[in-house]
């Protein structure tokens, strides 16, 4: 397993992916191991993760946090031509 994994990242790092972002997927395969194979898309997520722009990182990671409507202070303002 630890063969197969080095052969990723090797692989990884030939295809000019930064060793950062490399790293990054490997600390996310650390917290939940799965098959060698699997660091390809770890790493994909790494380079692809928005920071800290998602309030609940570990519930559905691609959704925002959620921002409740509110009545604007100036409707007029806020509507422009809609009104």
């Amino acid at each position: 397993m630890i063969g197969h994994l080095g052969r990723v990242v090797k692989k990884l790092l030939g295809e000019g992916i930064a060793p950062e972002h490399v790293r990054a997927g490997l600390r996310q395969f650390a917290a939940n191991p799965k098959h060698p194979s699997v660091l390809t898309s770890m790493v994909n997520e790494a380079m692809n993760a928005r920071s800290g722009a998602l309030a609940r990182p570990g519930i559905r990671p691609n959704v925002p946090a959620h921002q409740a409507w509110t009545n604007p202070a100036d409707a007029a303002a806020a509507y422009a031509e809609e009104l």
